[in-house]
């Protein structure tokens, strides 16, 4: 089974050693017989993360695509809705060669001082709401982290970028969702 994580940084796992990546986390628990791909590509924007997956699927075939962005977006002041529509680009692409679609809401913008967290919070929202009415998978790290976060727990490196410990709860949340898929 071929698996593509493609996103921004978020999914590339900045600011943590390689292998400490919810991504890499993931292959290592799953093992040989799933191979999966880290697109990940810092300071990716939706319209690159669309180029990007436009590119990969041309190239290679895969049963499930996760995809996970917009956080760039919104801290370069985009709204909720707009980014909501570019991601939607993505999924039907990826919809159109028919491999899955895993979408991948993303985890708080930490320490926030101009308010992109409620950006973020409204764009997720309205990706959850479009994966329960098509019936599509989602990921939701964003509660994950905040659910740690409001029991103290120290899950960032930067605003936006988790430590491992955030990754490895990443990880978690995803093996739990993905897990199933992966038989």
């Amino acid at each position: 089974m071929n698996v593509l994580c493609i996103g921004d940084s978020l999914t590339r796992g900045y600011d943590v050693p390689y292998g400490q990546g919810w991504v890499e986390l993931l292959q290592a628990q799953l093992g040989a017989s799933i191979k999966i791909v880290n697109a990940g590509v810092d300071g990716a924007t939706l319209q690159a993360i669309f180029n990007n997956v436009d590119r990969a699927l041309d190239e290679q075939t895969y049963d499930i695509v996760c995809i996970m962005g917009g956080t760039n977006d919104i801290l370069h002041g985009r709204l909720a809705e707009d980014c909501y529509f570019n991601m939607l680009r993505s999924v039907k692409r990826i919809q159109k060669v028919g491999a899955e679609v895993v979408i991948g809401l993303a985890p708080q913008i930490d320490c926030d001082p101009d308010g992109d967290d409620a950006v973020l919070v409204s764009y997720n929202h309205l990706l959850k709401m479009y994966c329960q009415d098509h019936g599509l998978t989602y990921i939701d790290f964003y509660a994950t982290i905040a659910e740690a976060d409001q029991r103290g727990e120290i899950l960032y490196a930067g605003d936006v970028h988790p430590n491992e410990l955030g990754y490895r709860y990443m990880y978690e949340t995803a093996l739990d969702v993905l897990r199933p898929k992966l038989k």
